[in-house]
């Protein structure tokens, strides 16, 4: 597991000293002084620790990190890890204790720790202060010998980034034998358009203590210090590589192996090994560009099995993960977020504020695209949308820089809330209990439980319990294992609600704020786990057609903005019989009706793309009404 620090929020319950923070889109905090974070509770108990950093650094500035742990309830010391100056990277002497040791890069324990917290030091020089931009910690359990193999199956990750390929065996003969690290790390810099030779690279990363070039998080900082942005991590599955690839990030990915553990591998074992994972076959091969191959022969088809093994077991999964800042994936760290046209906020509260264009949920996946300010412009993952006849991706807008967090890695929500709010309690250092409330619709890592109580994980790292009930497992995510019963309710409790333009939270800044016509539909069907457009007209696009006798409940209504227009504005939920629910902008609020009330016709005299008479205007008005299905 690896967790990562990226953004203001997660340094909240931070001690910063001397340091000031700096507005977003130029990182997090500057000068000289000293970050250390709030205690990180594990995920499991762990015996292995590397830190890694990005951060700018200019000519006379430096930056260091210490790591300390907690052992069956005690703190240990603070170690030293590593340290990045320019022209002067190093690690230290090897620091050994009752706990553990810290070897090079790594902090290996006697004993298994539960808990952890970082420090970082800075120190500036000059006109240019050193700028803190990403802090990541990667934690394991080396005990832990098993391959988590996952089946192959074909998406977008079935490619290859073309690299430009690079041997160390044509450098240096003094140094050749030694530098895998730094010739793949200048094999990732120039995909991202960051040229330099394999003897610069090497010289950058060069431990000056140990006088090795693969210390970990030198490598990592090497590359922050020339643009780019990423951590050490340890992966926990080749699904998490898949990933990246399909994200068109390359990783650079370390092993080791004895002869006849990697067929066509360019040397026959190896205690300790990087290279570059730049695909994969359409059989699920690893395609890796191998640094220790002569020119001509660099890039390398090695079996998938067989990777898992030497790369999953022998080293736990490590990578680098780099790439540019932005495009980046963060999660929303807040219970609710608006999602602005502009970067900028409105004065006051106003439930028909038009520069909301929707909301966020805690847990939700954002793709971070640029920052301005303290603001940053976003496509929101689980909101499909498309303009026009562009390709489906996220709903854009911008949300404040303070609203998100970087995910662990790996991170996968395994359930969302289905209740319209629930409660989440956990006690503090002190043993006092406290709680966070969070809407319909935000997503959580839940553990798998039979009781009345669930243990959730929270993304700064708290673990805290539930009502299982609240809870809509993903795994059972799927149109036939839904009642649609489960829809309607869910969406029922939003009647009496105020209707709020680009509402799609049950938790809003003003008690009594509800949700739009679109939004509530999205809210009632991730409630039970489907991801489905955000808009009415992107919903309409979405929906199987229905005619009239097949209309079940939970099935949409929708409306054109007129008799001429095809554009849908309006969508309500289908109840059974002649019922209706909707969010209705005309009597502001969430409520029941009928056909016959709104139109003036029973349903059974309706059929799917016929002109219906809306009654709710202050003047009646035609609209083409259609009938669809999202189940």
């Amino acid at each position: 597991m690896t967790v990562v620090h990226a953004w203001p929020l997660e340094l909240k319950e931070a001690r910063i000293e001397g340091l000031t923070r700096l507005p977003f889109e130029k990182g997090l905090l500057q000068g000289t002084g000293s970050i250390e974070s709030a205690v990180i509770e594990a995920e499991f108990p762990f015996d292995d620790l590397v830190g890694s950093w990005n951060a700018d650094t200019p000519s006379g500035s430096s930056i260091e990190m210490e790591a300390q742990v907690r052992v069956e309830g005690q703190w240990s010391k603070w170690y030293r890890l590593s340290r990045w100056e320019p022209k002067a990277p190093r690690s230290f002497e090897k620091q050994a204790d009752p706990y553990g040791e810290v070897s090079v890069d790594t902090l290996r324990l006697n004993k298994k720790a539960q808990a952890f917290r970082y420090r970082v030091r800075m120190l500036s020089a000059g006109t240019r202060e050193a700028k803190l931009l990403r802090v990541a910690v990667t934690y394991a359990e080396t005990s832990q010998r098993a391959v988590k193999s996952v089946p192959w199956v074909e998406g977008p990750w079935a490619r290859e980034i073309k690299l430009s390929p690079r041997s160390q065996t044509v450098e240096d003969p003094e140094i050749r034998g030694d530098i895998c690290s730094p010739t793949s790390l200048a094999m990732i810099l120039e995909n991202w358009g960051v040229k330099r030779t394999t003897a610069k690279i090497a010289e950058i990363v060069l431990d000056r203590n140990a006088e090795i070039y693969g210390n970990w998080p030198l490598n990592v900082a090497a590359a922050a210090s020339l643009g780019l942005s990423g951590q050490v991590a340890r992966l926990e599955s080749l699904l998490d590589l898949q990933e990246e690839i399909a994200a068109g990030r390359p990783v650079v990915a370390s092993v080791t192996y004895k002869k006849g553990d990697l067929d066509n591998s360019p040397i026959e074992k190896t205690n300790g090994h990087l290279l570059v994972v730049a695909g994969f076959t359409k059989q699920g091969d690893v395609i890796c560009y191998d640094p220790a191959a002569k020119p001509g022969g660099v890039r390398r088809v090695y079996k998938r099995a067989q990777f898992e093994k030497v790369w999953l077991k022998n080293k736990h999964g490590l990578v680098y993960m780099l790439g540019p800042r932005f495009p980046s994936v963060a999660l929303v760290g807040v219970a609710t977020a608006d999602l602005r046209a502009r970067p900028r906020a409105t004065a006051g509260l106003q439930p028909m504020d038009k520069g909301r264009v929707s909301q966020l949920l805690y847990g939700e996946h954002v793709k971070v695209l640029e920052a301005r300010g303290d603001w940053v412009r976003v496509k929101a993952l689980e909101q499909p949308h498309r303009d026009g006849k562009e390709d489906w991706s996220g709903y854009p807008g911008w949300v404040r820089a303070d609203a998100l967090a970087a995910p662990p890695v790996p991170y996968r929500p395994t359930a969302v809330i289905r209740l319209k709010r629930a409660e989440l309690r956990w006690k503090d250092a002190q043993g006092l209990e406290e709680s966070l409330t969070l809407p319909m619709g935000a997503a959580l890592r839940a553990e798998p439980s039979s009781g009345g109580r669930t243990k959730v994980r929270l993304l700064e790292g708290r673990t805290a319990e539930i009502d299982s009930a609240a809870l809509w497992r993903l795994e059972v995510s799927s149109p036939t294992k839904i009642d649609r019963r489960d829809v309607v309710e869910a969406a029922a409790t939003f009647l009496g609600d105020s209707y709020v333009w680009g509402g799609r939270s049950s938790q809003q800044l003003k008690p009594g704020w509800g949700v739009d016509c679109s939004g509530l539909v999205h809210l009632a069907y991730r409630s039970v786990g489907m991801t489905i457009p955000r808009d009415a007209h992107t919903q309409f696009e979405k929906a199987k057609p229905v005619k009239r006798v097949n209309l079940q409940p939970g099935d949409l209504i929708f409306l054109t903005e007129s008799a001429r227009s095809k554009q849908v504005d309006h969508v309500m939920l289908y109840t059974g019989g002649d019922g209706i629910l909707e969010s209705r902008a005309g009597v502001a609020r969430t409520l029941r009706t009928t056909f016959t009330e709104r139109f003036g016709a029973a349903l059974d005299s309706i059929e799917s793309g016929t002109l219906v008479t809306d009654l709710t205007r202050r003047k009646p008005v035609q609209r083409r009404i259609h009938f669809g299905s999202l189940l």
